[in-house]
C-alpha cells in the first residue's frame, strides 16, 4: 500500500475512526506508523507501529502529546511539519531524524469536519535508515570517484556513442591545454585527420568489449604541437552490461622516451668509460654470482675474450679450493648488501692455468635499475714477492718480540726458580719415601702413650693430612718445572712451520699455563671458556700461542683495577669453516684513532713502560699467514675485544694440494 492510498485511506477513516472497528483494525495491520493529531499536538489515534512501539501508552487513558511520545521533547519539534498542515491546511512531504528509530519520511495532510473546518492532523511515518545509507554510501563512492579523478596524474576522459566528451579531469587540461569548459558536451578533440583510423579501430575494440593496454600513440595539444602518451581504453557499460560510452586513461611518454634516449647514450658512455679503466673490472650478480659484465683489461689479465668470459663459472677464474671458491667469493658478494665496500686478497687463475694473486675492491651498486656488485680487481704479484722478500725480515722481527714477551715473563725466573725448584722437589721425594717409616713409629707411640698433636692437628688428623701434603708439594714442583720447560720452549727459535694440525684449545692452555702468575696479579675475574669438539687449523702452534700470550698480555696491562674481567672464548662457525677466539677485557678502552694505528709496527702507547711497538703488529701478520683475520672493537672506558678468526683444517684440501 502507496503512502497516498494510506493517506487517503486515513482521511476517509478518520471522522469516525474511534467508533468504527473495521478502520482502527485495517490501519493496525499497517506495518508503518500511522497517527491522528489534534490542534494541540494531542494523540488522537496511533497505531503505534513502525519502530514506535515503544512508544505505546499502558492504557487508553493514557494521552500524550505526539512530540512527547513520539521523539521525548518537552515541546514541538523544530520544524514541526504538523504546525505547517495546521497553518497552511495542506499535506507535505518530510524527513526527520529520530534517534530511537532512525530517518523517516513523513507524509503529512489535513483532516477536516463536515463544516469543512481544519480539525486534526493525519500523518503517515516510514523508516528510511537503509535507504539513506545507500544514498549515502553511493554518494562518498562517487564523491571518492571524482577526487581519484581529480588527483590522477594520468589524463582521463570519456566520450559518449557519438564521440562527445563528458569526463575530463584537471590532469587532461594540464596535458592537452583545453579547458574542461571548452570540450565538455564536443566532440573529441586530439587527433588529427590522419589519426581517425586509429580512433575508429579503438571504438571498435570497445564496443566488442574489449580492453586495450598501454598503447603508445600520439594526441594533439591545444597548441598544435603532438604530446607522445601511452594509453588505455574500455567500454562504459550501464546496470544492464549495454555500452553507453569509451573511457581512455593517458599518460605523458614524452619524458620517458627523452631518458631512454639518455640512457642509450650514458650506456655508450659508461661501455668507454668501463673498457678504458687500467684494472679488470667484473659486474656480479649479487643473487648467484654469474658475471654479467667484464672489461677490455679484464679479458687482457686473464687472457680470454668477453663472450668467452661470459659463458664462464668464476670458480673457472680462481684457485678453485677453499677460500678461493664460488661459495666464499658469494660470502664477499652478499657482504656487499651491509658494507659500502670491502676490500680482499684472491688466488686468481688465468687461461693457462697459472695462479696469481689480486687485490679485489667490492662494492655494491646500482645499473639499469638493478641492484649488481662491481668487482675491481688488481695484479699484485709484484707485491706479493715484495712481500715474500721481506719475510726474513718479519721473522726477526717476531723472534725480538717472542723474546721480548719472555723477558716481560719469565725474566729472571728460569734460572732463580729451577734450583730452588729442584731442592724442594728433592726434598718432598725425601719425605715421601720416609713417611711410612715415620708413620709406623708414630703409631706406634700413640698406641703406647695415646693421642698426641703434631703442631694444631692431632696424630690422628696429621696421619691423614701429611701424605697428602707431601704429594701436593711433588706435584706442585713438577708443574713448576713444567712451567719453567714451557717458558724455555716458548723462547727457543725454531724454523716457522704452517703446514701442522694445530688444536686451537690446547694453544690457550699452553699460553695459559705459561700467564697463571700474571693473570692473578692483575685480576680476581679471569675466565677461559673453550667450545668443545672444535676442529683443527693448519699452522704453527707456538705462533698461535704467541698471539694467545700477547692478546692476554695486552688485556690484563689495561685494567684499571682487579675488580675489572678478562675472558676468553673459542667457537666454531661450521657455515664459515673458522673458529673464533675472542679476547676480551674491561680496560680504559682504545679512541678510533689509537684503533686505526695498534696493528703498525712499532706503534705502542706503552713506550714509557717499555713497550715496543711490534706485539700486535705481529700478532696481525702472523693470523694473516694462518690466512685468517684478527679485528678489534673499542671504546674509551668500556673495555676492548680482539677476534681471531682462522679457518679450520681441511683434509681435502690439503690431499688436493698434495696431488
Amino acid at each position: 500500500m502507496t503512502a497516498n492510498n494510506i493517506k487517503n485511506k486515513a482521511k476517509d477513516t478518520a471522522a469516525s475512526f474511534s467508533k468504527s472497528k473495521l478502520a482502527c483494525t485495517i490501519l493496525q495491520t499497517i506495518p508503518d506508523l500511522v497517527s491522528i493529531i489534534d490542534k494541540n499536538f494531542n494523540i488522537v489515534y496511533s497505531n503505534w507501529r513502525g519502530g514506535h512501539e515503544y512508544a505505546a501508552p499502558k492504557s487508553e487513558k493514557d494521552t500524550r502529546r505526539c512530540y512527547e511520545a513520539y521523539y521525548g521533547l518537552n515541546k514541538p519539534c523544530d520544524p514541526c511539519h504538523l504546525l505547517e498542515v495546521f497553518e497552511t491546511g495542506k499535506d507535505i512531504v518530510t524527513e526527520k531524524f529520530n534517534p530511537k528509530i532512525g530517518h523517516l519520511e513523513i507524509h503529512a495532510f489535513p483532516i477536516f469536519d463536515e463544516a469543512g473546518n481544519l480539525v486534526m492532523a493525519g500523518e503517515y511515518q516510514h523508516i528510511i535508515s537503509n535507504r539513506k545509507r545507500i544514498e549515502n554510501a553511493l554518494r562518498s563512492a562517487n564523491q571518492m570517484l571524482e577526487a581519484l579523478i581529480e588527483a590522477s596524474p594520468a589524463a582521463i576522459i570519456a566520450m559518449d556513442l557519438d564521440s562527445n566528451l563528458i569526463l575530463y579531469n584537471s590532469a587532461a587540461e594540464r596535458m592537452f591545454g583545453w579547458k574542461k569548459g571548452e570540450v565538455i558536451g564536443k566532440r573529441y578533440p586530439l587527433v588529427y585527420p590522419m589519426q581517425l583510423n586509429e580512433i575508429k579501430i579503438i571504438i571498435r575494440a570497445c564496443r566488442a568489449k574489449e580492453k586495450l593496454r598501454s598503447v603508445v600513440t600520439r594526441r594533439l595539444h591545444k597548441d598544435g604541437h603532438y604530446i607522445d602518451v601511452s594509453m588505455s581504453t574500455a567500454p562504459m557499460l550501464n546496470t544492464e552490461g549495454v555500452i553507453i560510452g569509451y573511457m581512455a586513461i593517458m599518460e605523458d611518454i614524452s619524458e620517458r622516451r627523452l631518458a631512454k634516449e639518455a640512457l642509450r647514450q650514458s650506456e655508450a658512455n659508461y661501455r668507454t668509460i668501463f673498457d678504458a679503466a687500467n684494472d679488470a673490472t667484473f659486474v656480479f650478480n649479487v643473487k648467484n654470482g654469474d658475471m654479467l659484465d667484464v672489461n677490455l683489461k679484464m679479458c687482457q689479465m686473464y687472457g680470454y675474450t668477453r663472450e668467452e668470459v661470459l659463458k664462464l663459472n668464476v670458480e673457472e677464474l680462481s684457485a678453485g679450493y677453499p677460500p678461493y671458491t664460488l661459495q666464499d667469493l658469494l660470502q664477499h658478494i652478499w657482504n656487499t648488501r651491509t658494507d659500502e665496500s670491502h676490500m680482499f686478497e684472491w688466488f686468481a687463475k688465468d687461461r693457462s692455468g697459472r695462479l696469481f694473486w689480486v687485490e679485489v675492491t667490492m662494492k655494491g651498486v646500482v645499473i639499469g635499475g638493478a641492484y649488481r656488485v662491481l668487482a675491481v680487481v688488481r695484479d699484485i704479484t709484484n707485491r706479493k714477492i715484495a712481500e715474500k722478500k721481506n719475510k726474513i725480515m718479519q721473522e726477526r722481527l717476531l723472534q725480538a718480540n717472542k723474546m721480548a714477551a719472555i723477558g716481560t715473563l719469565a725474566s729472571g725466573i728460569a734460572h732463580e726458580i729451577n734450583n730452588p725448584n729442584n731442592f724442594i722437589l728433592s726434598n718432598a721425594q725425601f719425605f715421601s719415601d720416609i713417611w711410612p717409616d715415620i708413620s709406623k713409629v708414630l703409631t706406634r707411640y700413640a698406641e703406647d702413650n695415646g693421642e698426641f698433636f703434631l703442631g694444631k692437628f692431632s696424630y690422628r688428623e696429621a696421619g691423614a693430612v701429611i701424605p697428602k701434603m707431601i704429594s701436593g708439594l711433588t706435584e706442585g714442583a713438577y708443574r713448576i718445572k713444567g712451567i719453567v720447560t714451557g717458558l724455555k720452549d716458548f723462547a727457543r727459535q725454531e724454523k716457522t712451520r704452517l703446514d701442522q694440525p694445530v688444536d686451537i684449545n690446547k694453544v690457550i692452555e699452553a699460553a695459559l699455563s705459561m700467564l697463571r702468575n700474571k693473570i692473578k696479579q692483575h685480576t680476581d675475574k679471569f675466565t677461559c671458556t673453550l667450545g668443545k669438539g672444535l676442529p683443527s687449523v693448519k699452522g704453527s702452534f707456538r705462533q698461535l700461542e704467541q698471539v694467545i700470550v700477547n692478546l692476554t698480555m695486552n688485556a690484563l696491562e689495561a685494567l684499571p683495577d682487579r675488580n675489572c674481567a678478562v675472558s676468553i672464548t673459542t667457537s666454531y662457525s661450521e657455515f664459515l669453516s673458522q673458529i673464533t677466539i675472542r679476547v676480551e677485557d674491561e680496560g680504559v678502552g682504545m679512541k678510533e684513532d689509537v684503533q686505526k694505528a695498534i696493528f703498525d709496527p712499532f706503534f705502542t702507547t706503552k713506550l714509557d713502560s717499555g713497550g715496543t711497538g711490534l706485539g700486535l703488529s705481529i700478532n696481525f701478520s702472523i693470523v694473516k699467514e694462518h690466512n685468517g683475520i684478527i679485528e678489534c672493537d673499542s671504546k674509551p672506558g668500556r673495555g676492548t675485544v680482539f677476534y681471531v678468526k682462522i679457518p679450520v683444517l681441511s683434509y681435502e684440501t690439503e690431499e688436493n694440494t698434495r696431488l
